[in-house]
């Protein structure tokens, strides 16, 4: 008997120290700033204030940063197959109906967005500004186009546009602003994901 309660105790000596072993192991990772997981998702630090999010077990990868600068920079932007210069030349506010038809709501007044796009990428880049640009106000709200036309400049074509390698062209996309918001900030951001894109504060 005693020499079997030795035994028993010496096991259970082992298996303590196994078990404050893995504790410590385990607090030291958490506390290292490596890898965490949470919600299904990995997210490892990469150099200071920074980070890359990869989905768990999704096989894909999204590492969308955002530049930042004010009204008149140029921004270069990306997206998953496309690289472009964005400049915010203007932010027109408030801007004026195209015809005596295009009137905003009542509350509310035009404001345009003025950007040229310029491809910087060797293949044709097809991008909407209707749906790229955004703006967000001082009311922190953001607002998307409204598809008006203005006085000012066009709507690209309907939003739209296609360039090739070198070839740019400039636009407005229109919003519905309430009286008394101003425009804190435009976003332009590419519609293939996975890219850069570009925030102005204005003025």
């Amino acid at each position: 008997m005693p020499g079997g309660a030795c035994a028993g105790d010496a096991m259970r000596i082992r298996y303590v120290v196994a078990g404050v072993a893995l504790a410590v192991g385990v607090v030291a990772a958490a506390g290292s700033g490596g890898t965490t997981v949470s919600n299904s998702t990995v997210t490892t630090a990469v150099g200071s204030g920074s980070s890359a999010t990869t989905a768990v077990g999704s096989g894909s990868t999204t590492a969308t940063t955002s530049a930042v600068a004010h009204t008149g920079a140029t921004i270069a932007v990306a997206g998953s197959s496309s690289k472009a210069n964005v400049t915010l030349n203007q932010v027109i506010d408030p801007a004026t109906g195209a015809d005596s038809f295009t009137t905003p709501d009542n509350g509310k007044r035009f404001v345009g967005v003025k950007m040229t796009i310029v491809n910087t990428g060797t293949s044709t880049l097809s991008d909407d500004a209707n749906i790229a640009v955004s703006v967000v106000g001082s009311d922190n709200q953001s607002y998307t186009p409204d598809f008006s036309s203005i006085a000012e400049c066009t709507n690209y074509n309907s939003g739209s546009y296609s360039l090739v390698a070198a070839e740019s062209v400039t636009g407005c996309t229109t919003f519905q602003i309430p009286t008394g918001v101003t425009i804190a900030r435009v976003k332009y951001e590419p519609t293939s994901f996975g890219g850069t894109s570009g925030e102005w504060l204005n003025p």
